[in-house]
């Protein structure tokens, strides 16, 4: 909900959301937005991690890599490639790790109100860094807008935002 919206529906690269960060780079006059999707990112990390330079022509790789990658695998495994990889701050990388590292449990027992404070991280783990006063204000506030945005897709009720958003208060 927070990372790739469309994520189930587009092939590999979201066609919206690149219009989406052209607009908004053209009115900002710099690049202030990539429009990557999941698969993009995997692509990125995995299959063309040799810098991270933002040109259009690396752009267009990993779009077509993304597109293949997409077509080859099953969502649910890019998603799981995704979640076990990225950087969750504080070394923690991978869902896993972030998971022992924030709350000293598997991965697996993770309540909604846990699972969705450890989907905002990755966007920029230093900010939103539990472990700090500041990082924590913000990774709680983070932690709301992924609740809103899992409501707004039709993953949780209005009740199950509320409630674990509560649960996190006193984190």
């Amino acid at each position: 909900a927070t990372e790739d919206p469309r994520f189930y529906n587009h092939p590999g690269f979201d066609v919206i959301g690149i219009m989406r960060a052209i607009i908004q780079n053209i009115r900002e006059g710099d690049m202030v937005s990539g429009a990557s999707t999941i698969a993009q990112q995997v692509v990125r990390a995995l299959v063309l991690p040799e810098g991270t330079e933002r040109t259009i022509n690396r752009k267009i790789r990993e779009v077509v890599l993304a597109a293949e990658v997409t077509r080859s695998y099953p969502r649910d495994k890019i998603l799981e490639i995704y979640v076990n990889s990225i950087n969750y701050g504080n070394l923690a990388y991978g869902v896993e790790a972030a998971s022992r590292m924030y709350f000293n449990k598997d991965a697996a027992e993770l309540t909604l109100a846990e699972a969705s404070l450890l989907a905002g991280i990755p966007q920029s783990p230093a900010v939103y860094d539990p472990f700090t006063p500041e990082g924590q204000q913000y990774a709680l506030a983070r932690q709301k807008s992924v609740l809103r945005l899992m409501r707004e897709n039709g993953d949780i009720t209005p009740e199950q935002e509320k409630l674990a958003a509560q649960a996190m208060e006193n984190y």
